[in-house]
């Protein structure tokens, strides 16, 4: 029989063996201390980081920031995948590039200054880690969490891609139709954010378009694109170079998408009917 030191033995007259066996466990648990890593003697692996997590440090590496953006990818597709699975539809494969540069994206926007886009040819998310490192040098209170905000509008994208919203606007490009172009693409822009409002409460962060400096850094990222010339054939649809909504109807329906995380709350007929452009 083991011996039980005499320092424990009142714990145990009064409290009994079992007393004594909850109390230490939730001691050795207020101390930061896993009690089957006590009782087994193996040590649990850390929990993966998040978007929240793993915001990289202020003196990160090439490398860590590399290493941010599809962890937001990563959340991203869980929760579509769960929300698809819901409703019997299979997910799409979807993968994330982070290029070194620019000059290695694919999708024919080698060299192009998009920092982050959607190719729908590859169902490929590119991100330009060294525009991360840019944007965090100009806004280094705002950046990460900006890029997470517009990997979770890629991978919205990959959504809408699903649902046929780029066929639908190559169709109308066919048309010739300008003021039914613009709306479209500027609808398909507004559900993309409404989607990124989904990814924003899924992964337990305070709304992001309502934090001033990561939407500054958000700004600075739409003005590089506006500024990146295209000539794109009409069948081409690289999401992140349409027109976008205005900030009144991409807030209403971030805010939608925040409010209510399911698919159907961002349906395009709804963002139709509301009229809100």
């Amino acid at each position: 029989m083991f011996a039980i030191p005499e320092s424990v033995m009142p714990h145990v007259k009064r409290f009994g063996f079992s007393g004594v066996i909850a109390l230490s466990i939730v001691i050795v648990m207020l101390l930061g201390i896993n009690p089957v890593s006590v009782l087994t003697g193996k040590v649990s692996p850390p929990p993966p980081p998040t978007s929240v997590t793993g915001v990289p440090p202020a003196d990160a590496t090439t490398e860590m920031l590399a290493a941010y953006p599809p962890i937001v990818g990563g959340e991203a597709e869980l929760m579509w995948r769960r929300a698809f699975a819901i409703s019997a539809y299979r997910y799409p494969r979807v993968s994330m590039t982070v290029a070194s540069h620019n000059s290695r994206f694919g999708c024919g926007m080698a060299g192009k200054d998009l920092t982050v886009f959607y190719c729908p040819e590859t169902q490929t998310v590119y991100v330009d880690a060294d525009a991360y490192a840019r944007l965090r040098s100009r806004h280094p209170e705002g950046a990460d969490y900006a890029m997470a905000l517009l990997v979770a509008e890629a991978y919205g994208h990959h959504t809408q891609w699903k649902l046929a919203a780029f066929e639908d606007l190559v169709a109308l490009r066919g048309q010739g139709d300008a003021a039914a172009i613009e709306a479209a693409e500027k609808r398909i822009d507004i559900q993309a954010a409404c989607y990124a409002g989904m990814w924003n409460v899924t992964a337990t962060i305070e709304p992001l378009i309502e934090v001033p400096q990561v939407m500054a850094a958000v700004a600075t990222v739409e003005a590089n694109r506006d500024r990146t010339i295209l000539d794109l054939p009409p069948d081409k649809v690289i999401p992140e170079t349409l027109r976008r909504g205005s900030p009144e109807g991409r807030r209403l329906w971030y805010d939608k998408g925040y409010s209510i995380p399911a698919g159907g709350t961002c349906a395009m007929h709804k963002i139709e009917a509301a009229g809100t452009l």
